[in-house]
């Protein structure tokens, strides 16, 4: 979010300079809004962080997914 609100391009940056003006031309027009999610919300931090088990487990039955190792 910051880096879409801040119209400085910063080095580390550069990589997404294409993407960042994209968002940063349609939150301008107000076609996207940036709102914050709070962590409890965060399905994605099952594919970026390493996570207690009731919390993996909690977001694998989120996300519909099966262990398909599992007897049956």
């Amino acid at each position: 979010m910051s880096i879409a609100h801040n119209p400085v391009q910063h080095d580390r940056t550069k990589h997404i300079e294409i993407d960042r003006h994209f968002i940063k031309d349609n939150l301008d027009r107000g076609f996207v809004i940036t709102t914050h999610v709070p962590t409890e919300l965060q399905i994605a931090d099952i594919f970026t962080k390493g996570l207690p088990p009731g919390r993996f487990q909690d977001l694998v039955g989120k996300l519909g997914m099966i262990d398909i190792h599992l007897p049956t």
